[in-house]
Order: structure tokens, then sequence, then C-alpha cells
């Protein structure tokens, strides 16, 4: 098939043949609409179906990314009209007796950054050799996917909406493409991780995925929910030097502006919002209060998870070793503020009565500046805190939370130092250990890697990519222990957290990291999130 198509609801497609590095031949779609453009009277509306096509479409193309901000040059690119998605197949024609499990890939990026349309950043390559159909897509980012008026033309959470409407769409039509629409994995990195969990605490969901994998990324993060986007978007008129006194009129001037000056405004009011404590990004998921519309999530993360109110499917959840590194790395004022002044509950995101406040401030202090630690950096006690803060401490309190009410559920921790640690490599970071979202070079192909990688790299590249697979084809990850995968990954147990250390080599561990554990159970439970 030189040129394949495919017929889905909508028209019919017209992919092309693509090879990886190996010579393994695979079908590629590009470009399909899972929804139509929200664009115009659309904007900040919830995605609906896409329009029927004549004749057959051209599928071999990468589509417009979602509007965002490029860091790099400060301007602003993509497009509103965005919501398209990918499918990578290793088998057509698709036949009813032989479907293959389905992996669709959610991007992170914070919310407000990231794609899922270019195959050289997110390539099925790795995966595709094992006989998955993999699935990556785009959905509105920032102020455009995450507006919250608490009203129906405006009702927040709709790029969590695009996603479920790309799920959606995979139910319809993912059998074309020789894909087991009973046998769907989400799973994600950053973003996407913390994607993933809402995901499954959402009703809108439920039945549209069969397993999940969240990666470095949790509903519980002080960066992945707000409950301050109005307050934030009334502030943009005033950019303008316009003053709105209602939700109606600021929706009618959010609307009036070009896609670039939206972009752009946003990012303003949020620089200004942005405080010296942790990262924000303003424009992401919120709880929506209850109303005259379907509602995406209406309850807040963690009494959700705690009452066990989410979707129950296999579900794997982890973290890379030393994820503050990003943290350092980028925000480097806050490495030199916290290593300065010693304050950490300057960092933490959460609400501490002001008569706990000093007993907070010796417990943290006893806990990051008296640990032992593994790694020859004396900056090891800060980015500990940062990587506990901005991601292990909320993805270990979910993930417990849901293995209470949900099984098979497994935990990883990430350590391996190699060639292929994603972020570490993009922005340069020399520093030793796992930096975050590292563990998705060796299962997402990017051309950021492209190289040279040692015998060591293979072997932990084919490690999580059958592991991965695994999960998706029969919810274990190690369905069986051979010479790839000579350790047995154990769910955890109601007894406690028993979690799979991925090195050089694999090691079941339990007892991890006790006393900061210990810490962000106790926080979680205690404290609301100042997001």
């Amino acid at each position: 098939m030189s040129d394949p198509v495919v017929k889905v609801e909508e028209g019919k497609l017209k992919g092309k043949v693509n090879k990886t590095l190996n010579n393994f031949e695979y079908f590629a779609f590009k470009g399909v609409p899972y929804a139509k453009p929200p664009v115009g009277e659309l904007r900040f509306s919830v995605p609906v179906p896409p329009e029927p096509w004549e004749g057959v479409r051209d599928a071999t193309k990468n589509c417009n990314i979602c509007a965002q901000l490029d860091r790099a040059t400060q301007s602003v690119v993509g497009d509103e009209d965005c919501l398209y998605l990918n499918v990578y197949s290793p088998k057509l024609p698709a036949s009813d007796d032989s479907l293959l499990p389905v992996m669709v890939f959610i991007h992170g990026g914070g919310f407000v950054f990231g794609s899922g349309t270019d195959d050289t950043v997110h390539g099925p390559d790795f995966l595709i050799e094992k006989d998955v159909v993999v699935v990556t897509f785009n959905y509105r980012l920032g102020i455009l996917g995450f507006l919250a008026l608490n009203s129906k033309d405006a009702p927040g959470n709709m790029g969590l909406r695009d996603q479920v409407q790309a799920l959606k769409w995979i139910q319809k039509n993912i059998k074309q493409f020789g894909g087991d629409p009973n046998n769907v994995t989400i799973f994600g990195v950053s973003a996407g991780g913390a994607s993933v969990e809402y995901l499954l605490l959402s009703p809108m969901a439920k039945g549209l995925f069969h397993k999940a994998i969240a990666q470095s990324g949790s509903t519980l993060l002080p960066w992945a929910q707000s409950s301050k986007i109005k307050k934030l978007a009334h502030k943009i008129p005033l950019i303008k030097g316009n003053i709105v006194t209602s939700d109606e009129q600021l929706l009618k001037f959010l609307k009036g502006l070009s896609t670039k000056d939206l972009i752009a405004y946003s990012m303003v009011v949020l620089a200004a919002e942005a405080w010296d404590g942790g990262i924000t990004f303003g424009f992401v998921p919120t709880v929506e209060k209850s109303a005259d519309w379907e509602t995406f999530l209406d309850k807040k993360p963690y009494d959700a998870l705690a009452s066990g109110e989410f979707t129950k499917v296999p579900f794997i959840s982890g973290f890379c070793s030393r994820e503050g590194l990003i943290m350092v790395s980028l925000h480097p004022a806050r490495l030199e503020k916290l290593k300065k002044e010693k304050n950490f509950l300057e960092f933490l995101p959460f609400d501490i009565d002001e008569t706990e406040k000093q007993a907070m401030k010796t417990k943290l202090k006893t806990t990051y500046l008296e640990a032992e630690q593994k790694i020859d950096d004396e900056d090891a006690f800060a980015i500990d805190y940062f990587t506990d803060v901005d991601f292990f401490g909320g993805g270990y309190v979910s993930a417990s939370l849901i293995a209470k009410n949900n099984s098979p559920v497994y935990f990883y921790e990430f350590a391996y130092d190699g060639a292929l640690n994603y972020l570490k490599k993009k922005y340069n970071i020399p520093r030793k250990g796992a930096c975050h979202g590292d563990e998705g070079g060796y299962i997402i192909k990017s051309s950021i890697l492209d190289g040279e990688i040692s015998k060591t790299d293979e072997i932990v590249k084919n490690r999580l990519v059958g592991m991965w697979t695994n999960f998706a084809k029969y919810g274990d990850p190690t369905p069986e222990v051979n010479e790839l995968l000579p350790t047995k990954w154990e769910p955890i147990a109601e007894t406690g957290l028993a979690y799979l250390y991925i090195d050089e080599e694999l090691k079941m561990k339990e007892d991890l990291y006790p006393a900061r554990v210990k810490l962000f159970k106790e926080l979680y439970e205690k404290y609301n999130l100042s997001s």
C-alpha cells in the first residue's frame, strides 16, 4: 500500500508509508480533524464533532500547532484551528480478528506550550515496532483552552474537553486503522501526565480508555490546577486601558481580540502574577461550578481521589529521581534564594495556618537539610525540595490514593542518566541524574536525541518500551520475567508502596524517601493548595 487510504466517519483519508531506523514499515495519517475548528463564535466553546468532507483528504502533512507563545523567540506561533490528530498503524488493511492495542499520547508543556503535531518531536517509532497503534493529538492551550468564566460560553477545561473529543473520535474510527477501540491506553508526560489523571477523574471520559499511564504529572501538582482564572482574565482588558464590569463584557472583549493579541496579553498578566515561590501557568484546569451544562470536573481532585470517585482502570504512575533539576536550571533565582535564606516555607504552595508556620519551617529544614544525599551535589537538598514541591509530592499522594480504591496500580522511580534523557538534553543541563520528564525520551522518539547511544541506553529504551507496550496489551508491564525484563514489577500493595527503581538495572524497592513522603501526605491531607 504505497498510498494507503482509510475511510473514517467523516470521509476518506490518504496517508503514507514510513519506516523506522530498523526498517520497520508503518502507516502514517497526519492532520486528521477530530473536532470542528474552534474559531470565531466557537472560541472558548466546548468542542463539537468535525464536518464531513468530499473526496479523499490528504493526511500526509503536519497540521497547525495550537496557538501559544514561543519561549525561544517570545513571539506568538500556531493557530486556533488546531484540533487535529495523527494515527500511526503497523498494519493495514484492518481486520476485526486481529485488532491491535491503541496507545494515545498526550503532550506536556504546562497546559500552555507544546503540541502533538510533529512526529520529529513525538515520533511513534519505538512503540510501533511492538505492534501497537499510536495516536498523538493537539488540544487547546492557555487562555484558549482554559478560560473559565463559569458560563456555558466559557466553562473552563476546554483543552481537557478537547482530549475527550479526541478519545470519542478514536472510539468511532480507530478500528479502520487496525486499532482495538476496546483496548485503549492513554499516557502522557508532565501536563500530559496530569491530563491522564484528569481524564480518570472526569465522568465525561469514562469508557473511552481502558488503561492509563501518568509520567511526571498529576492533578495534585500546584501548577496543574487553579481557582483564580476569572480574576486573572479580568486583568487583560486593563492592558488596553479598557474597564469591563461583567463576565459578559469580558467574554465579548476577549472574543474580539486577534489570536496574537489574546495570547500575548494573557502571558503579560500571567508574568505579573508569577510569584517567586513557584511555577504557575495561569490558564490551566479548574474545578467548575455545577451549572446548567455538563461539567468536566466539579470536585477538587484530592477529594475525588480520596473518595474513590474516578474511573478504575490499570494504572502506572511515576517520576524521575531529580525532577527538580528543571526548576533550578530554568529558574536559577529560586535556587539561589533558597540556598541563601534556607526559607523552604516561601516556596511551599499550601495555605499554612499562621500558628503553624514556625513548626512547618523547622520540619522542612529537618527533612531537607539533615537528609543524607545520594548524589554529590552541593545543591542536592534544593533539587530534592523542588522535586517534591513541583512534581513528586503530589504524584506520590495521588498514586497512593488511587491504589486505595483501584487495582492494579504500578509506581516507578526513573533514575537512569543517559543519552535519551529528554529535557536534560533539550536544555543542556550538566548536573547528574534524571531530570523532569527524562524517561519520555526512551519511549517516544525525538529528533533532538538523534545521535550515538550506548548499549546501556539501548537496553533501558527497550525495557521501557517493552513495559509500556506490555501494559497496553495485558494491563501488566511484566507479564513474564525474561532476559530483557529480569525483574517482576509488582503493583502497589495495601501494606505499602512497592515501586520499580529504573536505572541500569531494574529493582523492586519499598520505603520511598520516607520522611519526604510523610511530609507531603500530611500537607495534602491537611491543607488546600493556594493555586
